[in-house]
């Protein structure tokens, strides 16, 4: 009799493994009342959730989709968000002020367009030269930095989890060829955030363009370049028919993380539950965004080589050099300005270089090692 029991506790354990927050607290209920996820303590909301990216986009609006619906379903139907996207409520790029300004109650964008607010945003969103997808989560999930985070966003009445990553990007598509320094004289390119700056003191001309505007733009010559994100999405969005060079890989973005962003005072009046069904909705979505990006990064790439007449290249050494020179005196630069950004610069760093001892012997050194010696 006793081992019939164990065994239907061990059932009930491992079906329970496999089940969201919120269905977990429902199978605890062993009187088989209504469960309290649908109890008067835990009201239906609704939510509006405004986006940067043009509609269905399968790189950046599809994932806000996903994780608006896995948010929905992990609280049982209890929090609705009706999805936006970029230009049907608000433009691209006026997501921070209208969440900020509760005109929209959250959003799926990037930190990486909102450096002209706070440029210490930009530690959240990419540093040229800086965190890989992997580092900033750690940084983030285990470290300060959603501390440091959540610090500077409380000024702005937001608050930002990550929920999404394009893993290290490519460096751009170019209507000419960049051999050397020289050649970014007078180029005119599409590229956000710090990376922008530093195509600035390359001799260039950095231009923040919503996506839905850069191939026309790079098509009729308006800009010389653009970058995007990675093989994947970049042949979604027709690079590969506008530009015939393509470079990497992309320094100025190691990564770009995409955080799902929401009003403070929302978040504060939220049960305790919501929020952690929100946290790890974001947290299920970053992984799921990750993998995607570099499984079909991966087969693109393949396509292009095999398929497009496209020029695929390396940066040159010195190129290389420059921007991680002038990315590590932007960043120091900016440090002077403000003792929250020297704060978060400082722990940050710190955290770069415990990840760099571990790298001699963990990812870094066996990737290098197996592209030596395993065949392809």
């Amino acid at each position: 009799m006793n081992k019939i029991i164990d065994n239907k506790k061990r059932h009930l354990l491992r079906n329970l493994l496999f089940l969201s927050p919120a269905a977990y607290l429902a199978a605890c209920n062993s009187t088989n009342e209504q469960s309290k996820i649908s109890s008067d303590k835990f009201p239906k909301i609704k939510l509006k959730m405004v986006t940067s990216f043009p509609k269905n986009l399968p790189d950046t609006d599809l994932p806000a989709q996903r994780l608006a619906k896995k948010i929905e379903q992990m609280s049982l139907g209890k929090i609705i968000i009706t999805h936006y996207a970029a230009g049907e409520l608000v433009p691209a790029f006026q997501v921070f002020d209208a969440v900020r300004e509760q005109v929209a109650d959250c959003a799926y964008t990037a930190p990486i367009y909102w450096i002209s607010k706070d440029k210490a945003i930009s530690f959240f969103g990419c540093i040229p030269g800086g965190m890989t997808a992997k580092e900033i989560f750690l940084w983030l999930k285990h470290g300060k930095g959603q501390e440091l985070w959540d610090n500077l966003y409380n000024k702005y009445n937001l608050k930002g989890f990550p929920a999404g990553n394009t893993g290290t990007t490519m460096g751009g598509w170019y209507n000419k060829e960049i051999n050397n320094l020289e050649d970014f004289q007078g180029l005119k390119m599409r590229i956000p955030g710090l990376g922008g700056e530093i195509i600035n003191r390359l001799g260039g001309i950095s231009i923040n363009m919503a996506g839905g505007e850069v191939i026309n733009s790079l098509k009729l010559g308006v800009i010389d370049a653009a970058e995007w994100a990675g093989p994947w999405p970049d042949t979604i969005m027709g690079f590969h028919k506008v530009a015939k060079y393509y470079y990497g890989p992309g320094m100025h973005e190691p990564h770009t993380l995409c955080e799902f962003m929401i009003n403070k005072k929302i978040w504060n009046s939220l049960p305790e539950e919501y929020k952690i069904i929100i946290e790890n909705a974001s947290y299920s979505s970053y992984l799921e965004v990750l993998t995607e990006y570099f499984y079909k990064n991966a087969q693109a790439l393949r396509l292009i080589k095999k398929e497009k007449n496209v020029d695929i290249r390396s940066f040159s050494s010195d190129i290389v050099k420059m921007f991680f020179k002038h990315s590590e005196d932007i960043v120091k630069e900016n440090s002077k300005d403000s003792q929250e950004y020297k704060n978060i610069y400082k722990n940050w760093q710190e955290n770069i270089e415990l990840f760099n001892e571990y790298h001699q012997y963990s990812d870094n050194a066996y990737m290098k090692l197996r592209l030596k010696y395993r065949n392809n």
